[in-house]
């Protein structure tokens, strides 16, 4: 792999909830990298999806007919390895950016979303968790119990 790049194999999954044109938005631009998400039209379906699921990335619009994705967020608060990304329609996306992320979301994008936005995002993603993955291993001590040396990150 090039340093710099991004993994776009890693073990994260794709969710969307949408029943629109956003939902294929996702499809779409995760069909160019060989990634098939899995899509559910509402948040009672997320739920049970979400919590069977392993890490996951979530693209859920801002209103739905069962709820919101605030609704979501709560439930997700208790799952820390899954991120929330909130498709907006509403014309101030910065108030809504800095409502859903106080909330819990890990980012916005406007509806209808556009399939760079998403890639944009799912590389983001996929590099903030490398990161975790990679400063949760320097956190843990060797097994002979001592922290053992740690290799610079280049």
């Amino acid at each position: 792999m090039i340093p710099g790049e991004v993994n776009t194999r890693a073990p994260i999954q794709i969710v969307v909830v949408s029943a629109g044109s956003n939902r294929d938005a996702v499809i779409s631009a995760m069909s160019r990298w060989s990634i098939e998400p899995i899509s559910c039209p509402g948040v009672n379906d997320a739920r049970h999806l979400l919590r069977r699921a392993g890490p996951s990335l979530v693209f859920c619009e801002e209103e739905l007919s069962d709820g919101t994705y605030r609704d979501l967020l709560r439930d997700l608060a208790r799952v820390r390895r899954t991120q929330l990304v909130v498709i907006s329609g509403n014309s101030d996306l910065d108030q809504v950016y800095r409502e859903a992320t106080a909330l819990g979301a890990f980012d916005t994008i406007a509806s209808p979303c556009r399939p760079a936005d998403v890639q944009w995002v799912v590389i983001r993603a996929l590099q903030q968790a490398q990161r975790r993955a990679r400063n949760k291993r320097r956190r843990e001590p060797s097994r002979f119990g001592s922290p053992g040396p740690v290799a610079p990150v280049l």
